[in-house]
Order: structure tokens, then sequence, then C-alpha cells
């Protein structure tokens, strides 16, 4: 059986090639200078929930993926009208600086031990952050992400992470999709307030 590279299980063909068309959709979609990184604990289960993959139909997505597509691009302050292509809305978010990467390239639901992988390859995830992406501020989005906190900020990174109380910021919407935008402040609105600080 082979073994994964995003996230170090033994696995089969079909994990690695979900892997490998999940990174070539995002790296399609990778501005060529990351302004915002937003780091979350690892990508959906199902590709047609995965952020990167335009849903020519928002029914393609389940009601949380279509939320949490829909935070992210307010996060960004790319508005989300009726009729609006996923591509086109995509396209936005990359001119806008944002770029979307996981801790974990590979689902939590196909990891024996989603704790362990993370702090297995959280000196990978950090290398990557400071070589390959090098984004002006990083926005930690999921709580799995709490655990890279410490370690940005021991290699002189403090400034450039953008928290929420000293916290990855949380989706509201996680526990229930359907819970009322009203209820407070939405993920999206929340990271986008603690961007416009932001030199």
């Amino acid at each position: 059986m082979p073994v994964c590279e995003g996230c170090g299980s033994r696995t089969d063909d079909a994990h690695v090639e979900r892997r490998a068309t999940r990174l070539d959709l995002a790296s399609r979609l990778r501005p060529t200078r990351i302004r915002v990184l937003l780091l979350d604990g690892a990508p959906p289960s199902r590709i047609e929930d995965y952020f990167y993959r335009a849903a020519r139909n928002p029914a393609d997505r389940s009601l949380g993926a279509g939320r949490y597509f829909e935070e992210l691009m307010k996060a960004a302050g790319v508005t989300v009208a009726a009729g609006s292509q996923e591509t086109t809305l995509l396209a936005e978010f990359q001119r806008k600086g944002f770029f979307l990467t996981y801790a974990v390239d590979c689902p939590f639901e196909e990891q024996d031990d989603p704790k362990g992988a993370l702090r297995r390859l959280a000196p990978t995830v950090m290398k990557r952050v400071q070589s390959v992406y090098d984004p002006a501020y990083m926005v930690p989005i999921s709580q799995p992400t709490a655990e890279l906190i410490r370690l940005f900020g021991m290699i002189g990174w403090g400034d450039r992470l953008v928290l929420e109380n000293g916290l990855p910021f949380s989706d509201s919407y996680g526990a229930d999709p359907r819970r009322s935008p009203g209820a407070g402040k939405s993920l999206g609105e929340r990271i986008k307030t603690a961007l416009a600080y932001l030199p």
C-alpha cells in the first residue's frame, strides 16, 4: 500500500488521487503574493464540498460546505449575490490575495489518529507556510489549528497571526449549519473585521 505524502498514512491509490485532485484545484487559484492565508485543519471528505472545486449548482455542496464557502468569501470582502458563479467568486478571492490551505492535506475522517497526524505534520506545515506561501498574515480558522499557534509564535510569526482572543477563529455554523446568521457575527464577518485593522 502506498504512503500518502499529505497525511503519512498507509492507504490506497484512490486516497492519493483524491489528494492530488485537491492540490491541483487549489494550485490553480493560488495568488502570486498571498496577503491572507486561511489555515484550516483538514479538507472535507466529499470532493463536492472542497472549497476550490467550483460548484456549477449550489446544491452540489452540502449545506455546511455552502455556508463555509460563503463565509470565507465574506471574510475576503467578496460579495456573494444570487446567481453568482463560483468560478468568478474564487477568481476574486484569489485577486484579493486570499488563499485557503490545510494543516493536514487529507480529511480527518480518513485518519486513524487525526490529532497525531496534525502533531506529526506540524514541522512540515510550518516550513510550507514559511517558504512556499510566505503570507503577510495567517488566520487559523478551526479548533485543530490551535496546536500550531504556539509553534508559529516560537518562530517569530506572532505578528503575522490574526487570532480571536488568542485562539483560532471558529466556524459558528460548524455544529449546526442551519443556525440563523443573526445569532451573533458569523465567521466571515469576524475575520473581515479583524483584518480591517491591519495595514
